[in-house]
């Protein structure tokens, strides 16, 4: 539409009506008929249509960032969910076998206590364990059910599952400048704020220029019927014109232009440096965040392979007497807390370098690699 306004426009008139006249001798009633066409090109405009066009470009180029930023956030609130319905998964995995755990300690407990080598204490702590097992078991199940109701919301197919295990490439940060430095060129938020800084300049400068002179051609044909020293006629005419106007009052009007475009201004590059100073904080936390999480993933990994080998030994000692089965079963069940604490945090882990990467509008890349 801006760039219309560059070219020539033309068009049909026509005009019908009646027209009454009175002279000394006589008074006259006629209807007047006229149809023409008409074409007019503003040549001119002290830069008004081109600061047009510039603003409806940037304008343009505005709307495609934040296209761009609302797929990279799409897919990372798809990412998300299907990590969230991936982990629910794993952990209902674990829960379910630890109510297993808990339902053959329950059997060697009972069985102890009838041989008298344990109380009804024992039994009834047993018991206790194997419903607050069976109850976190349900609980699970009800955070699968609402994972997989977010990732069907999100892909739109009905009762999604994950298939298969999550992965991303490599981050390819290797320093927190690196990533500052990323994101602050490709971030699409502050692509569309930058675009629009440059929308609220030429939108000034078309303010400006609305109040300049501009040079305008204008030609028409027109046939119809009028009067022609008192009698109606048939009356053609063909004309060019150049119009050349200048404003030279306009009450306050262009002034008040000005301002609104100046304070239009101001509040865009007010807006670039907030989303520059969010960006920032934002890759900060995220880093911070990433770092925390790496060692999180390094601890939870050497207590699961602590734990796998506490139970393997376990096991082993149980077979060769030197301990009960509820000791070995402990053993298992420390070993699962500890396997499910491992894929935590490398679930959060992963979550942690979507989000960063989502800043740099890296991360539909880093899913497809």
């Amino acid at each position: 539409m801006a760039r219309a306004g560059l070219g020539p426009q033309a068009g049909i008139r026509a005009e019908v009506g009646a027209l009454e006249t009175d002279f000394t001798a006589d008074s006259i009633t006629q209807v007047p008929r006229s149809v023409g066409l008409q074409a007019e090109w503003n040549v001119f405009s002290s830069g008004a249509n081109a600061a047009a066009v510039d603003a409806a470009d940037f304008q343009y180029d505005a709307a495609r960032s934040q296209l761009t930023g609302q797929r990279e956030k799409t897919i990372l609130q798809t990412f998300e969910a299907f990590a969230q319905a991936w982990l629910a998964e794993q952990v209902l995995n674990v829960a379910d076998a630890r109510v297993e755990t808990f339902d053959m300690r329950l059997q060697e407990t009972q069985a102890r206590f009838d041989q008298g080598q344990v109380t009804r204490t024992d039994v009834a702590m047993t018991e206790a364990r194997l419903a607050s097992s069976q109850a976190q078991l349900e609980a699970t199940r009800a955070q699968l059910a609402a994972a997989t109701a977010r990732l069907s919301r999100l892909t739109g197919v009905a009762d999604a599952n994950p298939v298969g295990e999550f992965s991303l490439s490599e981050t390819g940060f290797s320093t927190f400048d690196e990533a500052l430095n990323r994101v602050l060129i490709q971030n699409s938020d502050l692509e569309a704020a930058r675009s629009m800084q440059s929308v609220a300049g030429s939108r000034l400068e078309e303010a400006r220029a609305r109040f300049g002179p501009s040079i305008s051609v204008r030609a028409r044909a027109t046939h119809g019927e009028d009067m022609f020293f008192f009698f109606e006629d048939p009356i053609s005419d063909v004309g060019a014109f150049v119009t050349v106007e200048m404003p030279l009052f306009t009450n306050g009007m262009r002034q008040a232009s000005e301002r609104e475009a100046l304070a239009a201004r101001s509040q865009a590059t007010a807006d670039v440096r907030n989303a520059e100073l969010m960006l920032r904080e934002a890759v900060s936390g995220l880093w911070g965040d990433i770092q925390a999480r790496r060692l999180a993933v390094s601890a939870a990994s050497r207590a699961e392979a602590a734990a796998r080998l506490a139970a393997e030994g376990a096991l082993r000692e149980h077979e060769a007497g030197l301990r009960t089965l509820v000791d070995a079963l402990d053993a298992e069940n420390a070993f699962r807390d500890a396997q499910i604490a491992r894929i935590q945090a490398e679930t959060s882990l992963k979550i942690a370098e979507a989000r960063l990467l989502s800043l740099s509008n890296d991360l539909e890349t880093a899913v497809s690699n």
